[in-house]
């Protein structure tokens, strides 16, 4: 079962067809279901593609499903969530992204152990486990506890890279319209750069290169 869903790095494919709502449920019930946490704590970051909000949606459903907690972290690039993880304490994270693959296509990676517990393919049976707690969805409290993600993440890369001095130096990046377009800028400049960015718009939309924008 795990050849048919997981590659070298999670699974992936054509969202909407392979990589569906009711795969990303499954995903998110299995992965929280093997925490073994009484109430798992699971991180979620995504990137700029289209499809990551719906995926997201069905992903914090899954871990909800299980009696979890599903923390939003919103855009930010894969190794936010490992930061993350120790920061907080975090049962788990799952990363939204498919990295280099087309536009179309997109990805969940999280425990290596989901694999061994995901079902080839998902159960269209109501709750019925007594594992899965449908009436325990993410709290205010939980949601809050994710909002700042971007700025934690921000400040343990300053923290590890603080003797790092880039003043007096030009930067420019091309972030391709995708997980670090806010953050990337943003710790250069922390470091003392001056940072030219360009294709930083989540959306994809062309921008224009701009010194030291503030994104």
């Amino acid at each position: 079962m795990a050849r048919k869903l997981f590659g070298t790095d999670g699974v992936r494919g054509v969202a909407g067809e392979f990589l569906t709502a009711e795969l990303a449920l499954a995903l998110g019930r299995a992965a929280a279901h093997q925490t073994g946490a009484e109430r798992p704590q699971v991180l979620v970051v995504r990137d700029t593609r289209e499809s990551g909000e719906m995926l997201q949606a069905a992903l914090a459903a899954g871990v909800s499903s299980a009696g979890g907690d599903a923390l939003l972290g919103g855009v930010l690039p894969t190794p936010a969530a490992p930061l993350l993880i120790g920061r907080y304490g975090f049962d788990l994270a799952a990363v939204l992204s498919a990295s280099h693959n087309s536009y179309e296509d997109n990805g969940s990676s999280s425990s290596p152990a989901t694999a061994t517990s995901c079902p080839t393919r998902p159960s269209s049976r109501s709750s019925g486990s007594s594992r899965e707690r449908p009436g325990r969805g993410a709290g205010d409290r939980a949601r809050a506890r994710a909002e700042g993600a971007p700025e934690d993440y921000l400040r343990e890369l300053h923290m590890r890279f603080s003797e790092l001095n880039l003043s007096g130096l030009d930067v420019l990046l091309d972030c391709a319209n995708g997980a670090t377009h806010h953050v990337a800028p943003e710790i250069f400049r922390r470091l003392g750069a001056r940072v030219t960015v360009t294709a930083d718009s989540p959306d994809g939309a062309t921008s224009t290169p701009a010194a030291d924008r503030r994104t």
